[in-house]
């Protein structure tokens, strides 16, 4: 009788090769915080005197004298910001506070300095005080427990770029503006894309401080590491950890990503229904970094001095370095029942589109 080749296999020392098991395709959730963190740093712009401070139309931030502190303890029904920079004015220095609730203007103080080296002291010391963090190592910064943490934001930048300066003398650049080359239903779609209001208003319904997080100001680490606290949240809930410790994620996570709620004390996220809400919150703001990002490549491009520029919408469609090929209702492919998933979607455009990026 043949020897059995399983047995022949052991004799020679031969293993068996377990076949590895076909890979999950990624959700889009996990898909949206790799692309993040791919992303690498982002560059970031000048930054803003803050709104409420009096010499918010006449002062400048000194370099990066600049951060906006959060905590959020919901045991405490804390849920609280706060703001410090240092400020030139006037060949002045000065030293600008502002704390309260998160959503709320709060209380502030402006301190005035005869040299930049005090300003700068008080700057970091109140840092330390807060956070339990030297300024100078922000970089690596470690949350402490019942003090503040560093939100990573970026500088605004000027948003009134629109003259060269020739002969010290400022001077708007004409230009000629091209007609849109693109079809009506494709404008609509493009109009849609680059909308912030429609970014602000799905902000606004999903409790998100829009004032203290201006469209696309959060940074994608920032962002990105929302994504991870809702994955321990996650794990935790899987592995039934309890109420105090999925009350202390959720106050990790709303200091992280900071939200409005009122004087209401913030809810302990303690369900996949709350998860699946905050996912989506994510996912939008992960699409209006990188709108903005976008916007802001367009923008670049008109300050350049030419005489003939694309229409707006054109540079937007460039800059999605994608073709969009309008689906005609009479095709089989319009007919697929997945489609229907975006039915409210393609109402508004009342169409649907092909996307081949390239």
């Amino acid at each position: 009788m043949a020897p059995k080749r399983k047995a022949a296999a052991a004799k020679a020392g031969g293993k068996k090769v377990k076949e590895e098991p076909e890979a999950k395709p990624k959700d889009a959730f996990t898909s949206a915080k790799e692309a993040l963190l791919a992303a690498g740093p982002q560059v970031k712009g000048k930054r803003k005197v803050d709104d409420h401070c009096p010499l918010s139309s006449s002062g400048e931030v000194y370099e990066d004298y600049d951060c906006m502190l959060n905590q959020t303890n919901i045991g405490h029904n804390n849920n609280k910001f706060y703001v410090i920079q240092v400020i030139k004015a006037n060949n002045q220095y000065y030293s600008w506070n502002r704390w309260g609730r998160v959503g709320e203007t709060g209380q502030s103080k402006l301190s005035d300095f005869s040299k930049l080296e005090m300003a700068i002291k008080d700057f970091e010391k109140k840092f330390k005080d807060k956070t339990k963090n030297n300024w100078s190592d922000r970089a690596v910064f470690v949350s402490h427990s019942g003090k503040y943490t560093l939100i990573e934001v970026d500088g605004e930048q000027d948003a009134e770029v629109k003259v060269d300066s020739v002969d010290g003398k400022a001077v708007k650049v004409s230009r000629n503006v091209q007609p849109c080359t693109l079809d009506e239903a494709t404008q609509k779609l493009i109009t849609l894309i680059f909308s912030n209001d429609m970014f602000k208003e799905a902000m606004e319904c999903m409790n998100l401080d829009v004032k203290k997080m201006p469209l696309g100001k959060l940074s994608k680490v920032q962002i990105a590491k929302g994504f991870e606290v809702l994955e321990e949240i996650e794990a935790a809930m899987t592995q039934k950890t309890g109420k105090n410790r999925l009350e202390e994620l959720s106050s990790k996570f709303f200091t992280t990503i900071p939200h409005n709620f009122g004087r209401n004390r913030p809810p302990t996220i303690n369900d996949e229904e709350i998860i699946a809400k905050k996912k989506e919150m994510l996912m939008v703001l992960a699409d209006i970094e990188l709108a903005q990002t976008l916007k802001s490549e367009t923008e670049k491009a008109e300050e350049e001095m030419v005489e003939t520029v694309p229409h707006r919408l054109d540079q937007d469609y460039a800059s999605l370095k994608c073709k969009l090929s309008l689906l005609e209702k009479n095709t089989e492919m319009f007919k697929v029942p997945s489609l229907e998933t975006v039915e409210d979607f393609a109402l508004e455009l009342d169409a649907f589109f092909i996307f081949i990026f390239f």
